[in-house]
């Protein structure tokens, strides 16, 4: 029987008591498999990614990553666990002092004993993997947005994670870049047996390259299932979702008790 790398279990979390952001939540990811999670803004989808990663804790609940209860691992053990991971930030995260080789070659600086000789032709081998090649002295400020989310994949998989955690991978770029940071992704999950966590809003892609996919809204799952079984739903919320529509779940404006007319009476 194939294990899963996560498991989640009636897991709740709130950064305010009178604002849950996740409620009782269940979710599997299997291993080596592309795990979607989609939904509006607001609905809990990064919150599980820092829970996956030991970020932060759930306040009820189990979050289990490679069979570990993330809750009663020390701070060194999660730190073990988190060196078998690799995330990629929704905007790349580069550091900005630093060229695209130096960044790339930065967690295998921090986490390994490796000379410097090897450590560059790693960085090499991770460029021409993304596409890259040549690359290497560039700065982060002479770079195009989709080649700076490559090169923070790049470093992402420096150290051959296990595991990837895809942060908004798609947010702001052109169609092309689009498709070559989705390929890239299903590439990696095809060639090295990768498990991934894909939180994202982009429909068209998701579907493509995704084995599994979970909808989220205020908090709660409302509908998961193979991308197929996703199209055919009849769930008005992930049908309004998918078309793009104003009125349904999913709303733009922040769930406050206070009016708009109290803001204008404090002036």
């Amino acid at each position: 029987m194939q294990q899963d790398t996560i498991n989640l279990k009636n897991v709740s979390f709130a950064y305010r008591k009178d604002r849950p952001i996740l409620k009782n939540i269940t979710m599997n990811v299997p291993r080596g498999k592309i795990t979607a999670i989609m939904g509006g803004s607001g609905s809990g989808k990064t919150t599980i990614l820092r829970l996956i990663s030991g970020q932060i804790q759930a306040e009820h609940g189990i979050v289990n990553v490679f069979g570990e209860n993330l809750r009663n691992l020390s701070a060194a053990n999660t730190h073990e666990i988190r060196k078998k991971l690799g995330l990629l930030f929704q905007l790349g995260a580069l550091f900005t002092d630093m060229n695209v080789a130096q960044n790339v070659a930065f967690p295998l600086q921090e986490h390994s004993n490796l000379p410097q000789s090897f450590i560059n032709k790693v960085v090499a081998m991770k460029l021409e993997a993304v596409g890259l090649t040549g690359t290497q002295d560039l700065m982060p400020n002479q770079l195009s947005g989709g080649m700076a989310r490559r090169v923070a994949l790049a470093r992402a998989i420096a150290l051959d994670p296990e595991l990837m955690l895809y942060d908004e991978p798609f947010t702001g770029l052109d169609p092309i870049s689009l498709n070559t940071i989705a390929m890239l992704i299903k590439k990696l999950n095809t060639s090295l047996k990768q498990t991934a966590v894909l939180v994202t809003h982009d429909i068209a892609a998701t579907m493509e390259i995704a084995d599994y996919i979970y909808f989220m809204a205020n908090g709660e799952i409302i509908a998961h299932g193979t991308p197929e079984e996703i199209k055919s739903t009849t769930n008005p919320a992930v049908k309004q979702f998918i078309n793009g529509e104003i009125n349904g779940t999913f709303e733009y404006k922040y769930p406050s008790k206070l009016s708009y007319q109290h803001y204008l009476g404090q002036a």
